[in-house]
């Protein structure tokens, strides 16, 4: 039965596909129906909106991710999804600002006068003097032929990193950063190997993995903060803040995987020391890698 015409007149034409329908967005192409060409003011009352519902559900997300660490992941599985910000989303919007905090924490630290740098280039100097590409580094024991830097070889990097210490600093955050964000995947298997039989699917596990990393940087975070506002301090209690670390993630693991107490902790133990080694390994290696291609 064809549609009378007074009715698909009083459908609304999609400016994309000429299709005619009711409703908000296009059945056919997925384009919402919103008229842009119209006064300023409307265009700023809509930002405004789409400014405080994101406002909304971000303090909302930061709420429930400090105080219902489990709960709030199990809340988005279970499909109650539009209050929160997505966790991916929320991890790079708060480990975006622990790295920027750090950045500037580490440039504070790593300052070098002038006449340091000469002190310490003179010394370098003095060093490579001292030995020729087949000498041995003591410590180290590196022999002529080995594949491994040699002595004059270290003093080289020693003197290129302490002259523009900036450049290699963050070049080694932005490495850490991207470190920590491929190994979450690690950390969600892990917690699957261990926690399975409460949670079946890796996604739940990724979903937790990613928020108890946004935590851990949200924390860190504002104890850079503090020491930045207050850097001259004699004492430092915020460091303490730190201990909640372990307390959170057996909280959120209680929460999620719904375990007695006792079998909670020993495979929180024991995934945590499974993802410790694993951790060593991989930084090892991929560091090897940052410094073979900064250096070598």
């Amino acid at each position: 039965m064809n549609k009378s015409p007074s009715k698909s007149k009083n459908l609304d034409l999609c400016q994309n596909c000429d299709t005619r329908f009711n409703g908000n967005y296009c059945p056919n192409c997925g384009q919402q129906l919103k008229e842009f060409q119209r006064p300023f003011k409307f265009l700023i009352v809509d930002l405004a909106g789409n400014i405080f519902s994101f406002d909304t559900r971000l303090w909302r997300s930061l709420k429930d991710l400090i105080t219902l660490p489990g709960t709030y992941a199990l809340e988005y599985i279970n499909g109650h999804r539009m209050r929160y910000v997505p966790p991916l989303r929320l991890y790079v919007f708060i480990s975006f600002l622990f790295f920027l905090l750090l950045s500037t924490f580490v440039s504070r630290m790593v300052v070098i006068s002038e006449e340091t740098k000469s002190s310490i280039n003179s010394e370098i100097k003095e060093g490579m003097d001292k030995n020729d590409i087949s000498a041995d580094i003591g410590i180290l024991n590196i022999e002529a032929d080995s594949n491994l830097i040699t002595g004059t070889e270290l003093f080289k990097i020693i003197k290129t990193v302490i002259n523009d210490p900036s450049r290699y600093m963050n070049s080694f955050l932005t490495f850490v950063s991207w470190t920590l964000f491929l190994l979450m995947p690690l950390y969600a298997f892990i917690l699957w190997l261990f926690f399975r039989k409460s949670q079946p699917y890796f996604y739940c596990h990724l979903i937790f993995a990613i928020n108890q990393h946004a935590f851990l940087f949200l924390l860190c975070g504002l104890v850079l903060g503090i020491k930045l506002l207050f850097p001259d301090q004699s004492s430092q209690p915020e460091n303490y803040a730190l201990l909640l670390i372990p307390i959170y993630m057996f909280i959120g693991k209680k929460q999620l995987y719904q375990k007695g107490w006792i079998g909670t902790f020993f495979r929180m133990f024991a995934a945590f020391f499974l993802y410790l080694m694993l951790f060593i390994l991989v930084i090892t290696l991929l560091f090897a890698l940052w410094f073979d291609l900064n250096f070598l």
